[in-house]
């Protein structure tokens, strides 16, 4: 079984790579390549257009990262102290509709907001598309967030309070420290769900916004198939993303929060 799964995750994957650097494949061994290249990032790193797509994806992401965590760091302080104090009632309740976007498929949601942001003259914007791609993002970091403020111990806060502790300074100093794996874990949920968001910048900030996905779709949709080049670009989306896991993987190990009644 593990093999199986582990072939379902890599096999996908594997693929990628071999289109994004096989420059000629043999004509009976379809399976693989004959030739190795950089040929076609080459010549995806010289269109202006994909340029631009990157910047505007890595802009985009680091945007919307930055944004939800600061919206959803102090709600989940609120949420996991609520937890604590009263069974968790209220929170499981106000935190299940946090994540009534998550049962819409992407395009219903886009679909909303489409006559909303004409009204509000946020089409085909930057902060139009952050806006969309957090309405997404939240409530995956929340949940990421809200489980490691849990695991903090409520005395912990109560020291502190006594000792003459303002509500920010027990967030900055008490917490954060603790928390922080949480905090990472949520912030690389929101850098990946918008980095990789298609959807949403199709219908809401195409044609003025284009990002990587954008990109992707015009290589692999219209009037041709070109998925050598598809698959170079969609590199730029999958190691970044690999490369931030990694490094929050070898970060986080062997660091936890403290549990509960410590």
């Amino acid at each position: 079984m593990i093999g199986l799964v582990s072939l379902l995750i890599l096999a996908p994957v594997a693929v990628v790579f071999l289109y994004a650097f096989a420059t000629k494949w043999f004509p009976s061994h379809w399976w693989f390549p004959q030739e190795f290249g950089t040929r076609w990032f080459e010549r995806l790193l010289g269109l202006g257009n994909i340029v631009n797509a990157m910047l505007n994806s890595y802009l985009i992401a680091a945007i919307v990262t930055v944004a939800t965590l600061v919206v959803t760091f102090p709600a989940a302080y609120v949420f996991g102290a609520r937890t604590r104090r009263d069974g968790g009632r209220l929170v499981r309740l106000i935190e299940g509709f946090s994540s009534v976007p998550l049962a819409f498929p992407t395009i219903a949601v886009g679909i909303g907001l489409l006559p909303v942001y004409a009204k509000l003259g946020l089409l085909a914007s930057v902060p139009g598309v952050v806006l969309a791609h957090m309405v997404m993002a939240v409530p995956y970091a929340l949940r990421a967030m809200v489980g490691a403020f849990v695991m903090v111990p409520p005395e912990y806060e109560e020291a502190a309070r006594n000792l003459g502790a303002g509500r920010f300074y027990v967030l900055r100093r008490v917490y954060l420290p603790l928390v922080w794996p949480g905090v990472m874990a949520g912030g690389i949920f929101a850098f990946s769900w918008s980095l990789n968001e298609f959807v949403l910048v199709l219908l809401l900030g195409y044609p003025n916004i284009e990002t990587i996905p954008v990109q992707i779709y015009q290589f692999v949709g219209g009037y041709y198939l070109h998925p050598q080049q598809a698959a170079a670009l969609g590199l730029f989306l999958l190691v970044p993303t690999l490369a931030l896991m990694f490094l929050v993987e070898r970060t986080v190990r062997g660091s936890s929060v403290v549990p509960a009644g410590a």
